[in-house]
């Protein structure tokens, strides 16, 4: 055993002399933050074209020809957001948006019945290029639906699946080019791509499998490239990295993937970050459409009197970095706002959103109770792992990240990431730096993989990094059951991990004294947190996570820290 202590006080001490050493070291690495002026030229957007007077909504429809109708949509928007396609979810509220932007809603045609692909047709042939379709498969095909869509944005043609081929022919369009007898893999995708790689944006790319339905109308409006490529595929991934690798530092992935952490990774060695919004939709249209939403963050958080006697929490709800989530209904935080329960709970939301549905953004802030607040998704400006960028990556992600943030009024961000080693952290917390050198963020929650970010030698377990004086605190407990199955949460284990949480103590002048606790939002509800809640002692005090990191850093001393008590 005393062999041991001396193997950890000599690797402690090894390590706290290379931090040192790179902390001391970065005031000559990381620049001086960047003016709000120059913040400003540093956000894009996407091209914002004018609304319809009259905007068509389609209602039903099998998914092949509404996605030859989503690639209508997108040749349209290029000169006005015109087509809506009725999904359900917050479409009510969206249409409402655009009638109060004075639009016309035409739910039929002109012979009384449903929107189908040939009276659309016939309604917007001009933004067809020659008349022209080119022919895929299904929409069920990666490599058909995603190809064909390249085609179309490029040549202007409209994409159409087999099953939507007489329609097109009967609207008068001519077939310039038949995909659906070949068999597509990523090498054809890869010869179009090096063949028209400089029509495409560069600043953003569309990852999305067939069997999602959002995103392609986008692409096509705003000239984005569409991929879609297995992690399992060593040969495509390669292509991928070539694709990533052509893109302007700190771009933006949307979509999503099958396998996150591989994904998100292969982003992030590249310097680009991930917004998950598979199933985004009408975003051609919803883009042009934005709505007077006000600011998403509280700018004037104080530190807040604390009681000695009290352990202090901030329960943060997470996966904000996902645009869907929010798009189709942000179900939890709504339902939890119906709750009226007097405590305040911290979202993750995604900075970004009002890009995707400001109307998502305004239902939210309309609905939320003051107690409540809002802080970035993980890892700022969207999903990033930082861990696997350079210098000069973080550096432009940085940037993004603080511009994001000044523009949604967002001060707390949260970082995600997987962190396994001693050396890893100091790596991890030297790039901290490069994002609190801005005034405007005032400092970070981090989930830190392994184990659901509190188990493991990896994991955060609720350790404070200080970085220019600012606090990023790192989850200290999640509330994740650990079969990743919702039907498994009980009262029984609900008020087993209270009692845990009853059992920290009261220590306001050291980080043992505070805890953030994660929500998972896969395996826990609105209900199963309002029980966990209601099974914490008085002993538990209740801050925003805005309001832990402004009490941390004003009562402990301003060093990194582990909880001893955790060990």
């Amino acid at each position: 055993m005393t062999t041991l202590k001396t193997i950890i006080t000599l690797f402690t001490a090894i390590f706290m002399f290379v931090y040192n050493g790179i902390t001391s070291y970065l005031p000559g690495i990381i620049p001086e933050a960047k003016s709000e002026e120059e913040l400003a030229e540093v956000l894009y957007d996407f091209d914002i074209k004018p609304l319809a007077d009259e905007i068509v909504v389609v209602n039903g429809l099998s998914k092949d020809e509404r996605s030859a109708i989503q690639c209508l949509q997108g040749l349209v928007g290029r000169t006005q957001a015109s087509i809506f396609i009725n999904y359900g979810y917050q479409a009510s509220a969206e249409l409402a948006d655009l009638e109060k932007a004075g639009c016309t809603l035409l739910y039929k045609d002109e012979n009384g019945s449903n929107w189908d692909l040939t009276s659309l047709i016939n309604r917007y042939s001009q933004h067809i290029t020659d008349n022209g379709y080119v022919l895929f498969s299904d929409a069920d095909t990666h490599a058909q639906i995603n190809l064909a869509f390249n085609y179309a944005t490029v040549n202007g043609w409209l994409a159409v699946p087999v099953s939507a081929e007489a329609k097109a022919i009967a609207a008068g369009l001519e077939k310039k080019l038949d995909l659906s007898t070949t068999v597509l893999d990523f090498t054809h995708e890869q010869a179009f791509y090096e063949e028209h790689r400089d029509f495409f944006r560069k600043d953003c790319l569309v990852h999305l499998y067939a069997m999602a339905s959002g995103l392609r109308d986008l692409a096509v409006q705003q000239k984005i490239f569409i991929t879609y490529v297995e992690d399992s595929d060593y040969v495509a991934r390669a292509y991928r990295d070539m694709l990533y690798s052509e893109l302007e530092p700190a771009s933006m992935i949307l979509g999503w993937c099958k396998y996150e952490i591989k994904h998100t990774e292969c982003a992030g060695r590249f310097g680009h970050y991930v917004i998950p919004s598979d199933h985004s939709f009408n975003t051609s249209v919803l883009t042009c459409n934005r709505v007077e939403t006000g600011r998403i963050g509280n700018e004037n958080v104080t530190a807040p009197e604390l009681d000695p006697t009290k352990h202090y929490v901030a329960i943060v709800w997470s996966d904000g970095d996902n645009a869907q989530w929010i798009s189709n209904g942000y179900s939890e935080f709504h339902t939890w706002q119906s709750y009226d329960i007097d405590i305040p709970v911290t979202w993750t939301f995604a900075p970004q959103m009002y890009k995707f549905s400001s109307t998502a953004v305004k239902k939210a802030l309309d609905n939320k109770d003051p107690e409540d607040s809002f802080i970035t998704g993980p890892s700022g400006a969207g999903y990033a792992r930082i861990s696997m960028m350079s210098p000069s990556e973080v550096r432009a992600y940085s940037d993004l990240t603080a511009a994001t943030m000044l523009k949604s009024g967002i001060t707390t961000m949260t970082l995600l990431d997987e962190i396994n080693t001693e050396l890893d952290f100091a790596s991890y917390a030297a790039k901290l730096g490069y994002f609190s050198r801005y005034d405007n963020i005032k400092g970070g929650i981090l989930q830190i993989d392994p184990d659901n970010y509190t188990g493991g030698y990896g994991g955060g377990r609720g350790r404070v990094f200080f970085s220019n004086d600012k606090p990023f605190v790192s989850v200290g407990f999640s509330l994740w059951h650990p079969s990743g199955d919702a039907a498994q949460v009980n009262q029984e284990w609900l008020k087993a991990q209270a009692d845990i949480i009853n059992s920290y103590p009261a220590d306001i002048n050291t980080i043992n004294g505070y805890t953030v606790i994660n929500v998972h939002p896969w395996t826990v509800g609105p209900d199963d947190l309002a029980y966990f809640i209601s099974q914490l002692d008085d002993g538990i005090e209740f801050l925003s996570a805005d309001e832990l990191l402004a009490a941390v850093a004003q009562n402990i001393p301003h060093k990194n820290a582990t909880k001893t008590f955790a060990e």
